[in-house]
Order: structure tokens, then C-alpha cells, then sequence
């Protein structure tokens, strides 16, 4: 009896410690592992992206190397860990037009003038990455290496283009837990914070 009941305890266990993270019916795994297949990110946070406080726009999901780190850790990290921010999208409302709207209006709320100057261009090559049919599915991820220094741009498992700088992915990031991010709630829960 006590063997069975054993039994019994560690499936239940096992079964409520494997379950997945699921927002608006994204399965959000808890590690991913970086392009170069060299290191094991871990889940910081997700959150959903609400476009006008009611549209779900996107699952963000925030993968680091070390899960203690803080906001402030994180929003000017020295490039040092690789981290990678994943936008996956959960309505056809999302277009490549108001994905690059959305940061176009939100770089300037979360990094000075200077800044904005410093990594246009990039973010410029960046942008032309993502000009793409945009839609519900559609799976884009930002990953910073900071072996080669370059901050890689996924769309749907395909390597669309990589661009140098940790201040761009810093930026980038700033959107999500910046001074003024997409959402205060969105915040706190890619940062981990809020369950």
C-alpha cells in the first residue's frame, strides 16, 4: 500500500512540475536553447501584449542565462549573457505597419535623443528584417550573442538577418521594462514578478 501510495505521489508530482506555461493558448516553454546550441536560456518571464488594453497582440516572453537578474540589470546589461526577447503573435490585427509603429512610438518614452541617434541605422537594418507578412502565428525572436556582439533576428525558425550593438537590444528590451514599457502589468510579468 505505502509503495503504491508512493507511486501515486511522484506521478502527480512529475505530472505538476512538467506543465507548461500556456497564455492565450501559447505554450511557453520553461528554457530554449540559443542558435549556436552552445547554452540553455531560462524563462524570465511572459506576458501578453494588449493592443488598446483589449486586443491580445502578442505572448512576450523574455529568456536569460541567469533568472536572478534585476530590471536594472537587465535594461542596461553590458552584453556579457545572452538573453533572447520572443514576440509570438496571436492575432491577424498585428502587421509588420503596427509592430514597427509600436517601437517607433516607444523608443523614444524609454531612451534619450542621443540614443535614438546612436542606433538608427541598425535599428534601421533591423526593421528591414522584419518586412514581413505579419500575422496570427507568426513567431519572431531577438537574441543577443555576445560572443560575435550581434543581436540575431528570428522570424518562424529562419535567421532573417543580424545586427551589431548591445544598446540595440538594450532598447529593444526597454520597450517591455523600460522607465515607460508596452504595459505596467506587461512589466512586472516579463520580469518574472507577477504570476
Amino acid at each position: 500500500m505505502m509503495k503504491q501510495l508512493l507511486v501515486f505521489l511522484t506521478v502527480i508530482f512529475i505530472a505538476t512540475h512538467t506543465q507548461a506555461l500556456v497564455l492565450n493558448d501559447v505554450e511557453v516553454p520553461e528554457t530554449v536553447t540559443t542558435l549556436d546550441k552552445q547554452t540553455t536560456l531560462y524563462l524570465k518571464g511572459a506576458a501578453i501584449r494588449r493592443a488598446y488594453g483589449i486586443v491580445k497582440s502578442y505572448v512576450g516572453q523574455l529568456y536569460v542565462s541567469d533568472t536572478s537578474l534585476n530590471e536594472e540589470a537587465l535594461a542596461n546589461s553590458e552584453g556579457n549573457e545572452p538573453r533572447r526577447m520572443v514576440f509570438h503573435v496571436t492575432s491577424n490585427r498585428v502587421s509588420y505597419r503596427r509592430f514597427i509603429s509600436s517601437i517607433n512610438d516607444g523608443l523614444p518614452l524609454n531612451i534619450s535623443d542621443a540614443e535614438i541617434a546612436e542606433i538608427t541605422p541598425r535599428m534601421d537594418q533591423a526593421k528591414a528584417f522584419l518586412n514581413i507578412d505579419i500575422g496570427e502565428g507568426t513567431i519572431i525572436y531577438i537574441e543577443w550573442e555576445p560572443q560575435t556582439g550581434m543581436n540575431h533576428f528570428v522570424v518562424n525558425g529562419q535567421l532573417k538577418g543580424s545586427v551589431p550593438g548591445i544598446d540595440l537590444n538594450n532598447a529593444i528590451l526597454k520597450l517591455w521594462i523600460g522607465k515607460n514599457p508596452v504595459g505596467r502589468d506587461f512589466k512586472q510579468e516579463i520580469l518574472g514578478l507577477n504570476s
